[in-house]
């Protein structure tokens, strides 16, 4: 196969790349159940697979960025297939091999997660650094997580209608054909980098002296708290917590959730550039914590699963808007700045979910009482949202003395 010279061919790999990272991500939880039913596992340690989980992408955060840049960017993503391929395959084997079937999931999540990311890190400056403005866009790639969420959603539904929830490691090692094929696919596109588009980047040093990088970073971390607080929890929460089954649960509650996620992240993709973000990323923080609140009071189960849908909506621009910020703020951050800005993300990727599960296991309220901590994310989110807010105020003012234009 010759290699394809086309970006529109990169940005697309790169979008099946993000649905991937969703797989990794979002597949283990909808299958807490199922794990629960075959291997007897408490919600402790469920919890813990989430919490895995996000430490381990984590450490690839902090630790990866210097050796991406090393070892180049195609390669970086190929070796997130590979990682995320053999997660899924040991995840599926694994817990039928050995004695204590719990250590088998914990190392196939392990893996995949190291995947993921890798993935996490590198996807963004890929698709930033493609050299057609026309072609790369920050939030239509982080809609492509939302819409693979939704297809995993999807798949699950379908298949345990047709097949017993036992035999759901089936469904695990057929999901893993997907990142087996996207990793071959992306060898043979052209692939560009930060610094060969913008110049050297800046040194991490440099970087970690900016104050404006710390507000990005705190931005991204309440809003990957805020988004996977839910989204890891909506399943099992519809499932135990509101007595509904596996089908309708997940169609009402997670698909639901990536479906609104999904369509807001595209909506700011096609029509971001006339929106004003430090106006309206304010307005979804007050979104997402009305979410929260209406969850632990309200006691309907059916509007607590619409709610739980509406908070896809409210936090689906959080995470790519923070992204775009820094990029406009920060032009010469590089690499490094994705990976960091990555790593708060997983920061709270890991806080929120983990906080929700440790207190709903000790709560005499259940999941509810999980909820109602996971608000102050929410609360922080609307305190960054509008320091950013007086930032962007703030540029415009000194343009205007200065009459130099800004990012």
């Amino acid at each position: 196969m010759k290699r394809l010279k086309s970006y529109r061919h990169t940005f697309n790999s790169c979008c099946v790349a993000a649905g991937i990272q969703a797989l990794t991500v979002n597949l283990a939880p909808l299958l807490f159940v199922s794990f629960q039913e075959s291997f007897d596992i408490s919600l402790t340690k469920l919890t813990a697979l989430i919490t895995v989980t996000f430490l381990v992408q984590l450490i690839m955060d902090a630790g990866s960025a210097k050796i991406m840049d090393k070892i180049g960017y195609r390669t970086a993503v190929i070796l997130s297939h590979v990682f995320a391929a053999t997660g899924l395959i040991l995840m599926a084997t694994l817990p039928f091999a050995m004695s204590n079937s719990y250590v088998g999931l914990m190392i196939g999540t392990i893996i995949g997660s190291i995947g993921g990311g890798i993935a996490e890190v590198i996807i963004s400056p890929v698709v930033e650094a493609i050299p057609d403005e026309n072609i790369g866009n920050m939030s239509l790639l982080h809609s492509c997580y939302c819409f693979g969420y939704l297809a995993i959603v999807l798949i699950t539904v379908g298949y345990f209608l047709i097949f017993d929830k036992n035999s759901w490691q089936y469904l695990v090692l057929a999901l893993s054909l997907i990142p087996i094929a996207n990793g071959i696919f992306f060898f043979f596109v052209p692939c560009s980098n930060l610094d060969e588009q913008r110049g050297e980047s800046m040194p991490v040093r440099d970087l970690l002296k900016n104050k404006r990088f710390y507000l990005f970073f705190i931005l991204i971390l309440c809003a990957g708290a805020c988004e996977q607080a839910m989204s890891q929890w909506i399943s099992y929460f519809a499932e135990k917590g509101l007595n509904l089954s596996k089908t309708v649960g997940d169609l009402v509650g997670p698909f639901s959730f990536a479906l609104l996620m999904g369509l807001g992240r595209l909506f700011y993709g096609l029509f971001g550039k006339k929106i004003k973000l430090a106006k309206i990323l304010p307005i979804m923080g007050f979104a997402c914590l009305a979410c929260y609140v209406a969850i632990v009071v309200a006691k309907q189960p059916l509007f607590n699963l619409i709610v739980c849908a509406l908070c896809g909506l409210a936090t689906s621009i959080m995470w790519p808007a923070a992204l775009d910020l820094a990029s406009r703020n920060i032009s010469k951050g590089g690499t490094a700045m994705f990976a960091l800005l990555a790593l708060g993300g997983d920061v709270g990727c890991t806080l929120g979910p983990s906080i929700v599960g440790y207190v709903s296991d000790v709560s005499e309220y259940g999941l509810k009482g999980g909820m109602a901590v996971a608000i102050i994310f929410a609360v922080l989110y609307i305190v960054a949202a509008l320091m950013v807010r007086r930032l962007r105020k703030s540029d415009y003012s000194q343009m205007l003395e200065n009459k130099l234009d800004i990012n």
